[in-house]
């Protein structure tokens, strides 16, 4: 079994990871994370190094991959379909009505393009 986590350094991202770890724990599978944000950023050595030691107590993988796709629903649909996940995990962020429509949405492609089950989860607002 395979969780894939959508990262994006981003509080949306961070929570999608802080849920894909919790539910690859729960589900005794792996964990791919996906990076899918803007220049591909990478998590941070001793970000890497506690998920690795979260998942290794556990008797879990790690494996990390970037996509040369441009839409970063794109890649995440790709990759799950290739890789033949179990679930995918993403972040929500709150977006303007307007926001949506000119903008589109990269988490609606996912949850609708999909083939496996998507978790959804939203960051705790800020303010």
């Amino acid at each position: 079994m395979t969780v894939l986590v959508a990262y994006a350094p981003a509080p949306e991202g961070r929570e999608a990871l802080t849920q894909g770890i919790a539910e690859a724990v729960l589900r005794k599978a792996d964990l791919l994370i996906v990076n899918v944000g803007r220049g591909h950023h990478d998590l941070e050595p001793q970000e890497m190094k506690d998920i690795e030691s979260q998942l290794q107590a556990a008797g879990r993988g790690l494996t990390v991959e970037s996509s040369v796709l441009s839409d970063p629903g794109d890649a995440v649909i790709q990759i799950a379909q290739d890789r033949d996940v179990d679930m995918i995990v993403v972040g929500l962020r709150h977006r303007s009505m307007v926001g949506k429509l000119i903008l589109g949405s990269t988490v609606q492609r996912i949850l609708l393009d999909a083939t496996c089950p998507v978790l959804a989860v939203r960051a705790d607002r800020l303010n």
